[in-house]
């Protein structure tokens, strides 16, 4: 029985995604409305640049006023969509026998009901008269999202336009019409008080009382960054600014609505600034450098969707050379430079906030097999072909996890483990030199002989001190047939109890060992290849023989593509096996028992590592520090995107989780979503994690290089 795999060709970059799509994606945030009746066509242009620039995924376009839409609202979009690539969203009132105003060059228009109305076509919203009318526009239809929309406090403009009283902020009221909106088929409530706040308590009853999909969208008399985050921190998903942003001084004003007063110094903030720098960067690149909105988005997320930051710039490399231009150019214009590979990682690496993104580009593994059995590979190149390449030359990579889509070098800056772990340590374990392209574009080979400093710290340690360019690994003879051996437990501390065993050996018995919590129950698999299980495994166990075990997880997440509805929030802890029983006890009693548990999908999978303290040349990896047998533990949720309690309540589950770990003495892997504070990290790696430090300032003396969490 294999472990359970979640579905992901996670290398895959996704495309352009319908306007709800992503808003649900890329919440929370800030929307600006622009009324065409007020601002001119010009500075909306200006605006839309603007916002684009500082990751707002849409413009509104709107105003309570829609008595002259087909004669100046109507153009006014068609003008603007030819002057943006944003998506533009219509923002109007319905119109009694109409419905929601459209027009060609909208992206998606919002159908306002109002369930309070006293007037029946508000509300229904006229959703069937809008049907109709964006069926006649055909192709250039707009995507039609739904919004129960409420007006509070004196707002007699509003009232009048759609015929209902102020909306109840309290009372037996409030709890009918938030039922309203979850049971509806809406895909947003809209929450408007034009001239004061919508209370507090009022923005978190509609968040608790909501469906996960939908959204809640709050405006009206926003005018500070502080009320935007209050209302975010009330569960608002968007909180949508207008009148505040029609001054002279708009643009500083959005800046610091959006969190981000002021300029970035060395920064692209101008429209000039970042063309020359696009320009500049071109100079050294085979593909194109992308600084528009679309190419831009396709990156401000990572596997894990719990971030979403904008990168100024996209930079796709595809050799030694082209990563050396990048970090030159970059240091010479002072900006900030972050590094991606697949976009496998779930906190913030391989993301940029308005800096450049490196993106390695996948390609030719590059074998070059050695006398020795080592073999040096391109860091860049995903291990599947690397992998591939090896097997046809009758050698094959000890340790592989479960997504060989991954680049290398982005799994070797956090670690890479496998079920070859427990007799090969992690794939970081494995790495004998490998070149290291520095902050300032120079290559440097590493090894214990040569630059041993940056060779104990240039892997493991989520790429702090430079670009993995090349990396020679050990391997082993391929085996084609592995002979597989699967256990059944009664419970988790049982199944830990149990594999005790291989700690008992100078060496692993087995070159393989997994286990995890399947469909209720508690299995261990055990293999070994090319020779015959040990004759001591304890227990009775399904014995059984399967040809390219290990290429089985490339097959399954080429198969499957990555799911973009979902917030996957994985994290490792890893621990000696005296303390995995007591953490066992505690993982099934206080989490696998839980129905948060269960309602975060969760998963859990255990590896092993034998013999840690015999690879000890990686300070930041789980296993090091640990002695005798160290287990793993990965506990894996998944979340619909959009669900913030249920991305609450997952989080909360792991911080449990991390706090027993370290009380335990064990440490957390660092690709998965994790909390640690400074505390925690000198805690866990003291003069390692100094040493580290010190050597990012000697390498990068301003801090543009691939900032994080051990900078």
């Amino acid at each position: 029985m294999r472990e359970v795999r979640l579905p992901g060709n996670l290398s895959t970059v996704p495309v352009a995604a319908p306007v709800l799509t992503a808003l649900r994606a890329q919440a929370p945030g800030l929307l600006h409305v622009v009324d065409p009746y007020k601002v001119p066509l010009a500075e909306a242009v200006e605006k839309s640049r603007a916002v684009a620039d500082l990751g707002h995924p849409v413009l509104l376009v709107g105003s309570t006023d829609n008595a002259a839409f087909d004669r100046q609202v109507a153009p006014y979009v068609a003008d603007l969509r030819e002057r943006t690539d944003l998506p533009i969203v219509l923002h109007f009132p319905s119109i009694p026998g109409r419905g929601a105003p459209l027009c060609p060059g909208a992206d998606a228009v919002l159908v306002h009901a109002v369930p309070n109305s006293l007037r029946s076509f508000f509300v229904s919203g006229g959703a069937a008269e809008t049907a109709v009318a964006a069926a006649a526009l055909g192709d250039g239809a707009p995507e039609l999202l739904q919004s129960a929309s409420f007006a509070f406090g004196s707002d007699g403009k509003t009232h009048e336009a759609v015929g209902a009283p102020p909306t109840a902020e309290a009372g037996a009221e409030l709890p009918r019409l938030v039922a309203a909106v979850a049971t509806g088929d809406f895909d947003l409530a809209y929450l408007l008080y034009r001239h004061g706040r919508v209370p507090e308590a009022v923005l978190r009853a509609y968040r608790r009382g909501l469906a996960p999909q939908q959204l809640l969208f709050v405006g009206g008399g926003v005018r500070s960054y502080g009320q935007v985050r209050h209302y975010h921190d009330c569960g608002a998903d968007w909180v949508v600014v207008g009148n505040g942003l029609e001054t002279a001084g708009w643009r500083e004003t959005l800046r610091e609505l959006s969190g981000r007063p002021g300029g970035r110094p060395g920064g692209t903030g101008h429209p000039a600034a970042r063309r020359a720098l696009v320009a500049e960067l071109q100079r050294g690149l085979r593909r194109p450098a992308r600084s528009d909105p679309v190419g831009r988005r396709a990156y401000a997320t990572n596997v894990g969707r719990l971030h979403d930051l904008l990168p100024a710039v996209v930079a796709p490399v595809t050799s030694a050379e082209e990563v050396a231009h990048v970090l030159r150019t970059t240091r010479a214009a002072g900006m900030p430079v972050a590094v991606r590979g697949s976009g496998h990682s779930f906190g913030l690496q391989g993301l940029s906030d308005g800096g450049v993104l490196i993106v390695g580009e996948p390609g030719d593994p590059e074998v070059r097999l050695h006398d020795d059995g080592t073999a040096e590979v391109c860091a860049r190149a995903p291990w599947h072909a690397a992998e591939t390449a090896l097997n046809a030359l009758g050698r094959s990579i000890p340790v592989l996890t479960n997504h060989l889509t991954v680049s290398i070098g982005g799994t070797l800056s956090v670690g890479g483990y496998g079920e070859g772990t427990i007799a090969h340590g992690g794939q970081v374990d494995l790495v004998e030199r490998f070149r290291l392209i520095l902050p300032d574009g120079q290559a440097r080979w590493c090894s214990p002989d040569e630059s041993p400093e940056l060779f104990r710290y240039g892997i493991g340690s989520l790429g702090q001190l430079g670009v993995l360019d090349r990396v020679v690994l050990r391997t082993v003879a391929y085996q084609r047939f592995t002979t597989i051996a699967t256990q059944q437990h009664p419970s988790l501390p049982a199944l830990v109890e149990h594999v005790g065993w291989l700690a008992e050996e100078q060496r692993s018995p087995v070159d393989l060992f997994s286990a995890q919590h399947y469909e209720g129950g508690f299995v261990t698999t055990y293999g070994t290849m090319g020779t015959p299980l040990p004759r001591r495994l304890p227990g009775r166990a399904d014995i059984r023989v399967e040809a390219d075990w290990p290429l089985r997880s490339m097959r399954e997440s080429r198969r499957n593509p990555a799911d973009p509805s979902v917030h996957f929030i994985w994290a490792d802890y890893c621990l000696s096996s005296p303390a995995a029983v007591e953490f066992a006890r505690f993982l099934e009693a206080e989490i696998l028992a839980t129905p948060g548990y269960r309602e975060g999908g969760g998963r859990l999978l255990m590896l092993g590592v034998h013999r840690p303290e015999q690879r000890p040349s990686v300070p930041f990896t789980p296993a090091a520090g640990l002695r005798g047998l160290a287990l793993g533990f990965g506990l894996y949720f998944s979340v619909p995107r959009g669900d913030r309690a249920g991305v609450e309540r997952v989080q909360g589950m792991h911080r449990r989780v991390l706090a027993e770990c370290l009380a335990l003495g064990g440490r957390p892997y660092l690709a998965g979503w994790y909390d640690l504070d400074e505390a925690d990290l000198q805690s866990m790696y003291g003069a390692d994690l100094v040493a580290l430090r010190r050597l990012r300032r000697e390498l990068d003396p301003h801090g543009l290089f691939n900032p994080g969490l051990l900078a």
